[in-house]
């Protein structure tokens, strides 16, 4: 739930801003429709990896791709780009962080190959940032092909209610605007009924 909370947070924030004088809707989705395909692919794909926030990408997707379902293809297809990028990055990185851990007191366990895709959909379906799941997965050494396989559906369930939110507030669709609210508040309560469930097989 703290996903949900966290967008309905950006999403009053925003209708303050535009009701306070701030930036107005329609503006800010002029704005954004202003911006170059490439380079919203280009920062979609790269900057998450870099601990942006990749929710706001999802939020932004429709402004910059009108048609609802092209939005969520780009936003699924970058985000699958964005999560192999940043198991890479990790992977380069494991033997240094894990010596650093190490000296700090803080190993990391390593995922056992049976637990692989327990784990996955488990660190998936957490409130934990983007970039700290994919790092966690990839120093925990799970492999590319259950990371991509358990994670992706995860995922693209978290992205369909955050783009049709952002599409529809951005848009100023009161009845899309809840529509999406409420794909994303079932979407969190379903995350966080696979997560209790999986934590009572393992013993978490």
């Amino acid at each position: 739930m703290a996903a949900a909370a966290l967008v309905l947070g950006i999403c009053t924030a925003v209708a303050a801003a535009a009701e306070g004088g701030g930036v107005p809707m329609p503006d800010l989705g002029d704005w954004l429709r202003g911006i170059p395909v490439w380079a919203f692919v280009l920062a979609f794909v790269l900057l998450p990896a870099l601990g942006f926030p990749i929710s706001l990408f999802y939020l932004t997707a429709g402004a910059v791709f009108p048609a609802p379902a092209l939005a969520l293809a780009v936003a699924w297809a970058c985000m699958a780009v964005n999560m192999a990028l940043s198991y890479g990055i990790a992977l380069g990185l494991a033997q240094p962080v894990h010596r650093l851990l190490r000296r700090r007191g803080y190993p990391l366990p390593r995922i056992a190959d049976r637990a692989q895709w327990r784990a996955i959909v488990l660190v998936r379906a957490s409130p934990l940032p983007w970039l700290m799941q994919s790092w966690l997965l990839a120093l925990g050494g799970a492999r590319f092909l259950p990371y991509m396989t358990f994670g992706l559906p995860v995922q693209a369930l978290v992205a369909a209610g955050l783009v049709l939110m952002g599409d529809s507030l951005l848009r100023g669709s009161l009845g899309w605007l809840a529509a999406g609210i409420a794909t994303v508040l079932l979407v969190q309560l379903l995350l966080a009924g696979v997560r209790r469930r999986l934590r009572g097989e393992t013993g978490v």
